[in-house]
């Protein structure tokens, strides 16, 4: 997890050794980004798309067609809003950003997940290329590093999860038709509330196999030119 001032620069960084949850629930590395406070913001309820200027990042060579949402599959942040996502997005590279968000706003949230979830995940929107430990996401749901993450709001009962409202996407420059590198930058709804300071960065390389993008591996992320260079959804929920 990475702090850093109202400026951008760097408070500290913490390098997190449980590689399984880096590189599967964190997408790569998770980073926590604080901005400056505001006045909370009510989470979102609908994915009607708030209009934005048009998408121009990432290769959009790749036959890209509808910019990316941030909501294909749903509101709802299940297994089966995950699926409808990987079955709906086309093969493109808007296609491979809609599924890695879909993927990271289910993975990123307390209440953890059932396992039943965690499960059917693992063994469909999980690359049949990746290590069998990523795709036991049910384990690392038991591990330190989450029990960590989610302490807090054990202790109080209380709840976050991620928002592509507001968010941002970048597709990296050696990104191909079948194997598209995915960073995302997500805002933080806590007990109810967009917050106006805390964002999760995330990344995925996904793989165009049996007809869907899959998660082939996490990814660390260029933040300087996410934050410079990224896309804002065309929606958000």
């Amino acid at each position: 997890m990475r702090m850093v001032t109202a400026s951008g620069r760097s408070r500290w960084t913490h390098v997190i050794g449980a590689a399984v949850l880096v590189v599967v629930i964190g997408g790569g590395i998770a980073y926590s980004v604080t901005r400056p406070a505001a006045d909370p913001i009510a989470a979102p309820t609908s994915s009607t798309p708030t209009p934005t200027a048009p998408a121009t990042s990432g290769n959009a060579g790749l036959g890209d067609d509808v910019a990316p949402t941030g909501c294909l599959g749903g509101l709802d942040r299940n297994a089966d809003m995950v699926l409808t996502a990987q079955a709906e997005a086309k093969h493109t590279t808007f296609g491979a950003v809609e599924v890695a968000t879909a993927t990271y706003r289910w993975l990123w949230q307390y209440p953890t997940p059932p396992s039943s979830e965690s499960d059917m995940i693992g063994a469909k929107v999980i690359s049949s290329t990746a290590p069998a430990v990523w795709r036991d996401v049910t384990a690392q749901y038991e591990s330190a590093f989450w029990n960590e993450k989610i302490a807090e709001y054990q202790a109080r009962g209380g709840e976050f999860h991620t928002s592509s409202t507001n968010g941002l996407w970048r597709v990296a420059e050696d990104s191909t038709a079948d194997e598209v590198s995915v960073e995302l930058s997500l805002g933080t709804v806590v007990d109810g509330a967009l917050s106006p300071t805390k964002s999760t960065i995330s990344g995925f390389t996904m793989v165009w196999e049996d007809g869907g993008w899959h998660v082939k591996t996490g990814i660390s992320v260029d933040e300087t030119k996410l934050t410079n260079g990224g896309t804002r959804f065309t929606g958000g929920c």
